[in-house]
């Protein structure tokens, strides 16, 4: 008997893997340390990602947990049965009047509420840019205490397809919340959509 965690992202996981694997991204392994050893004890654990590469990390950590664990290679990835469903992006860029962020902050979580049961629709994150990074940019100079002002937020959610996004933007209840959205913008957000690669 084997388990078999899928070790890359949530929405990679949505879109294709193998049938019957779980997905524990890398960056929460560590949480579930325990489940995983008590796993070990029943059935062999094998890991994988699409290259190796994220794989041979986790395997890496949990070598360091006490958890023995193999990778599924490139070439073994054929062997096995797959499954998914089309996952599309939907991103909002949001700029916030000043002193209004707590409830825009607020009222986008009502309006991802509304949204939680509405079918094809696969979940939300809500980003605040909250500083500059120069490290990677080479400008000149320490940029990690500047203040972005007006708060600038992104909004992600995440659908089965553009369609039922669309169709779920005519529902009653989501253009009654976000009506109340307004008062609290410097602009009116844009939306784009992203196809999830990776």
């Amino acid at each position: 008997m084997e388990i078999i965690v899928d070790v890359r992202s949530q929405h990679e996981f949505v879109k294709n893997h193998i049938k019957g694997a779980i997905n524990i991204p890398i960056m929460h392994l560590e949480m579930y340390e325990s489940f995983l050893k008590k796993m070990c004890m029943e059935k062999k654990l094998k890991l994988y990602c699409n290259t190796e590469f994220r794989a041979e990390i986790a395997r890496e950590k949990l070598e360091k947990m006490g958890i023995e664990a193999e990778i599924i290679t490139k070439d073994e990835l054929k062997d096995y049965e797959w499954e998914g469903k089309d996952v599309v992006c939907a991103m909002n860029f949001v700029v916030v009047r000043p002193g209004h962020e707590e409830e825009f902050e607020k009222r986008v979580k009502e309006l991802c509420k509304k949204t939680e049961r509405y079918p094809g629709f696969l979940g939300s994150q809500l980003l605040r840019v909250d500083g500059v990074s120069a490290i990677g940019s080479g400008l000149p100079g320490e940029m990690r205490e500047l203040k972005i002002k007006p708060l600038k937020y992104v909004i992600l959610t995440y659908w089965e397809s553009k369609e039922i996004h669309d169709k779920s933007h005519l529902e009653e209840d989501f253009r009654r919340a976000f009506e109340t959205m307004p008062a609290h913008l410097v602009q009116m957000p844009y939306e784009e959509f992203y196809e999830i690669l990776r």
